[in-house]
C-alpha cells in the first residue's frame, strides 16, 4: 500500500510543445530550470533536474521529444528506455502537457503508443495537463455535424474528442495549467498521491530497461507494488500478429515478406498478382500471418473492393499493422496514385507504418534522405510511424525482431471487418471537417481584410433627412469633411462613402418627402431605395432642423417621415438642431420639444464650429446603445404591412357599423360609398368638407374620401 504522503516524487513530462513543457517543469521546480527554446540536440534526449520544493525532493524528467511526429520506431524505443533509466526505479506520475489547438486523433494514438512502451499500466499513472483554453478553432477540428449525409447519421456537436477521450482513460484525470496560481503545484502533488493510493502502488514499474530487454508481466496486478520483482527479458507469451504488405512495387513487397519470415532472398521473375497472397510462419516463437496486397491501381473497381475486403477477412481477428512498402528513391506517378487509393479505402492512421527500403546497407545518407520533405509527406499521410531497411543488410534480423516487438507493444485494436465497413463514413466526416476548418479560415482572413479597411471593424450607415436642403447639405459636408457647396435640387437619393475617424461611413441624403413634385408612388420608391442603398440597413437617421420655431413645412416633413417609417424608426433617430453662433441657447420651445419627444427624445445642438470628431463620438455612442441593430428594407416592409392590416381592420369596423345602421333603418348604401345621417357624422367629429384618408400604403391601395353636404345626408366622393 502506498504511503499517505510521498516525500520523493519523480515526474515525467511528455508533450509536443518544448516551450510549454519547459514552463510546466519550471513551475513545478519553482525556478527557471528548463529553457523554453532548447537546442535541436537536447530536444532529442530526456533531461532530469531535481530540487527541494514544499519539503519534498522533486525530480522532473523532461521528455518533450517523445511525442514529436515522424520519429522512427527504433528511435522512440531508445528514447523511452533513456527516460525510464532517468526515472529509476520508476516514475510516480506522467504529466501529458497538451494543447487543445494542436492535438488530433493521430496525436492521441501516438501518446497511447508511447505510454504502452513504458508499461501497460502507464496510463493509470498519467495526468493530462492542458496549457491553453479550448477555442472555437479547436472545437471546429472536432465537430461532428448533427445531420445526415447519404446513409451516414452523425452525432451532435462535441468538444475536442481526442483530448476528452484520453482524459477519461487517464488515472489522474485533467488539470488546467495555471501559471499565476501558486497552489497549482500543490494540487498536482495531491492528485498524484490520490492516484497512487487508488492504484495501491508506490510508483510505476516500466517494461523497458537499460539492458534493452522488453517484458510484459503476466500478472499486471503485481506491477509497481512494493518489493515487486522485475521480469526482465523477452516475454514468452507472444501474441499472433497479422501484417498486410501494400504498395505499388510487387517485387519489393515480396522481398519484404521473405525478410520478415526469415526466408532467403532469391531472384525471381516479377509476378503481378491480382489476388492477395497469404503466408503463415512461426517466427521467434510468434505465430505470423503476412499478406501481400496486390497493387490496387492495376485492378478494376470491383477487384479493388474484393481484394481489400479479402485481405482484412483473411486476418483473424483483424490486421494488426498495414506496412506500406516504398523505395527510398523519389516516387513515380504510379506509386503516388497507389498511395492515395490505399489511404481513401482503409482510412486509418493508427494501423499504418511506412517502410522505406533500399538495395544497399543503410548508412547516414540513406537515413537522411528519409527526412526530406517528400518522404515526410508520405509518413504524415499514414500517421507518424516509419522505418528504414536495406534489403541486403546483415542487421535485418535484429531490426525485424525489434519491429515486431514494437508492433505487439502498440496494443491498438486490430483493423477488423467492422473498421473496414466504417472507413467510408469516417473519411466523409473528416473531409467535411477539413472543409469546415478551411471555411472558418477564409472567414477569418476576410475579417482581417475588413479590419484593415476599418480598424475598429465598424461600418456606419447614415441617412440625412429634413425639409431644408441647405441644412442637409451642411451636415453632410461636415460628416464627409467636404467644402461647402450649393444645395442641389434632386428627387433622387445620393450616397457617398468616406472614412471618418477610423470608421467607414456610408451617407445617404433623402429628398424632402412633403410638398414636392413627387407622387406618392415616387415617394415610396425613393424611401425604399434610400434604405436599400444602406447594406444591411440604416444604423442612424439624422433629422436636422433650425433652432427657430418649426414652420408648417418642417412639421409636415417630420410627420411624413414618421408616417412612412412608423414608430420603429424612433430608436434610430438623432435630431440635430442647427444654431447660429449669435443665437445659441440650450432651451427649446414647447412645440419643438414635443416633436422631438415623439421621435424618442434624442437630440443635440450643432453649429458652424461643431467638430466632426465630437459628432462622430455621439453617433457611435448611439450606435453602440442599439447594439448595431439597423433599420432594414425588411423592417420598412413590415411597417407597411402593419398599416395594411390596420386599414383592413378599419374597413371591417365600418362595414360592421354600416350593417348596424341598415338594421336600424338610418343608413343606406350608395354605389359611390357610404351615406351617413348628419347626426351620426356630427357625433363622430366629421364635418362637411373634412378629408379622410387611410395611412399611406404605397401604390395600388384604397383612395382617400371627402364628405360633402347633400340635404340631410353627407355622401363620400372619391378624391
Amino acid at each position: 500500500m502506498a504511503s499517505s504522503s510521498v516525500r520523493d516524487l519523480r515526474i515525467v513530462l511528455l508533450g509536443k510543445n518544448v516551450s510549454e513543457n519547459s514552463q510546466v517543469g519550471n513551475i513545478i521546480l519553482g525556478t527557471a530550470a528548463f529553457h523554453s527554446e532548447a537546442s535541436s540536440s537536447s530536444q532529442q534526449h530526456s533531461v532530469r533536474i531535481s530540487g527541494a520544493v514544499e519539503k519534498r525532493n522533486l525530480a522532473v524528467i523532461n521528455s518533450s521529444h517523445l511525442l514529436q511526429p515522424h520519429l522512427s520506431i527504433h528511435l522512440i524505443t531508445e528514447r523511452v528506455r533513456e527516460c525510464v533509466s532517468l526515472s529509476a526505479p520508476g516514475p510516480h506520475v506522467i504529466l501529458l502537457v497538451l494543447q487543445y489547438n494542436d492535438f488530433s486523433e493521430q496525436d492521441k494514438h501516438r501518446v497511447k503508443t508511447v505510454l504502452n512502451l513504458f508499461s501497460v499500466k502507464a496510463i493509470k499513472h498519467t495526468i493530462v495537463v492542458t496549457t491553453d483554453e479550448e477555442t472555437r478553432t479547436a472545437k471546429i477540428a472536432s465537430i461532428v455535424v448533427n445531420n445526415t449525409v447519404g446513409n451516414f447519421k452523425w452525432a451532435p456537436i462535441v468538444t475536442n474528442n481526442s483530448i476528452t477521450k484520453l482524459i477519461k482513460e487517464c488515472g489522474g484525470g485533467h488539470l488546467q495549467f495555471d501559471r499565476s496560481n501558486a497552489g497549482w503545484r500543490s494540487e498536482m502533488i495531491r492528485r498524484t498521491e490520490e492516484m497512487l493510493k487508488k492504484e495501491q502502488e508506490e510508483f510505476l514499474i516500466c517494461n523497458m530497461y537499460e539492458d534493452g530487454g522488453t517484458s510484459v508481466d503476466n500478472d499486471p496486478s503485481s506491477s509497481g507494488k512494493k518489493n515487486g520483482k522485475l521480469n526482465q527479458g523477452i516475454t514468452s507469451g507472444k501474441t499472433k500478429l497479422n501484417i498486410v504488405l501494400c504498395g505499388y512495387n510487387t517485387s519489393l513487397k515480396n522481398s519484404v515478406s521473405k525478410m520478415i519470415r526469415g526466408k532467403p532472398q532469391k531472384q525471381t521473375e516479377k509476378e503481378r498478382n491480382k489476388v492477395c497472397v497469404k503466408k503463415e510462419e512461426k517466427i521467434d516463437g510468434r505465430q505470423m500471418t503476412v499478406i501481400e496486397l496486390p497493387a490496387l491501381t492495376r485492378l478494376s473497381e470491383e477487384e479493388v473492393m474484393r481484394e481489400t475486403l479479402n485481405c482484412v477477412s483473411l486476418c483473424d481477428p483483424g490486421v494488426h499493422l498495414f506496412i506500406l512498402v516504398t523505395p527510398v528513391t523519389p516516387l513515380t506517378n504510379e506509386e503516388k496514385a497507389e498511395m492515395e487509393k490505399i489511404t481513401r479505402i482503409f482510412y486509418s492512421n493508427e494501423h499504418f507504418m511506412v517502410l522505406f527500403t533500399s538495395d544497399h546497407t543503410i548508412d547516414k545518407s540513406v537515413s537522411d534522405s528519409v527526412t526530406y520533405e517528400e518522404s515526410q509527406r508520405i509518413v504524415s499521410l499514414y500517421g507518424s510511424w516509419y522505418n528504414v531497411m536495406g534489403l541486403k543488410d546483415q542487421r535485418n534480423s535484429v531490426q525485424i525482431s525489434k519491429m515486431l516487438d514494437f508492433i505487439e507493444s502498440i496494443k491498438t485494436e486490430p483493423y477488423s471487418l467492422q473498421t473496414y465497413t466504417r472507413a467510408p463514413e469516417k473519411r466523409v466526416r473528416h473531409e467535411l471537417e477539413e472543409k469546415l476548418s478551411e471555411r472558418e479560415n477564409e472567414i477569418k482572413e476576410l475579417q482581417e481584410k475588413i479590419k484593415t479597411l476599418a480598424p475598429d471593424g465598424v461600418k456606419l450607415n447614415l441617412v440625412v433627412c429634413g425639409s431644408d436642403r441647405r441644412l442637409k447639405s451642411f451636415i453632410s459636408n461636415l460628416i464627409l469633411n467636404q467644402s461647402e457647396r450649393a444645395p442641389e435640387l434632386s428627387s433622387e437619393c445620393v450616397r457617398r462613402d468616406v472614412k471618418v475617424c477610423e470608421h467607414l461611413i456610408s451617407l445617404v441624403e433623402l429628398p424632402a418627402l412633403f410638398n414636392t413634385q413627387l407622387s406618392e408612388e415616387e415617394v415610396m420608391r425613393q424611401t425604399l431605395h434610400c434604405v436599400s442603398l444602406c447594406d444591411p440597413g440604416v444604423h442612424l437617421f439624422i433629422i436636422i432642423i433650425p433652432d427657430a420655431p418649426l414652420n408648417n413645412e418642417d412639421k409636415a416633413e417630420m410627420e411624413e417621415i414618421q408616417k412612412i417609417f412608423s414608430s420603429r424608426i424612433n430608436k434610430h433617430i438623432m435630431i440635430l438642431i442647427y444654431q447660429n453662433p449669435e443665437h445659441q441657447t440650450a432651451e427649446l420651445n414647447e412645440e419643438t420639444q414635443s416633436v422631438i419627444e415623439s421621435f424618442g427624445g434624442r437630440h443635440d445642438f450643432i453649429g458652424p464650429n461643431t467638430q466632426v470628431s465630437m459628432l462622430m463620438e455621439k453617433l457611435m455612442q448611439m450606435f453602440e446603445e442599439n447594439s448595431g441593430v439597423c433599420f432594414s428594407t425588411e423592417t420598412l416592409l413590415e411597417a407597411q404591412m402593419e398599416k395594411l392590416q390596420t386599414f383592413e381592420e378599419m374597413k371591417r369596423r365600418i362595414h360592421s357599423l354600416e350593417t348596424w345602421f341598415q338594421s336600424k333603418g338610418t343608413a343606406r348604401f350608395f354605389s359611390g360609398g357610404y351615406s351617413f345621417p348628419l347626426t351620426v357624422l356630427r357625433g363622430s367629429g366629421l364635418r362637411p368638407g373634412s378629408h379622410v384618408s387611410p395611412p399611406f400604403l404605397g401604390v395600388g391601395y384604397a383612395p382617400a374620401f371627402s364628405f360633402r353636404q347633400d340635404t340631410q345626408r353627407l355622401q363620400p366622393s372619391v378624391s
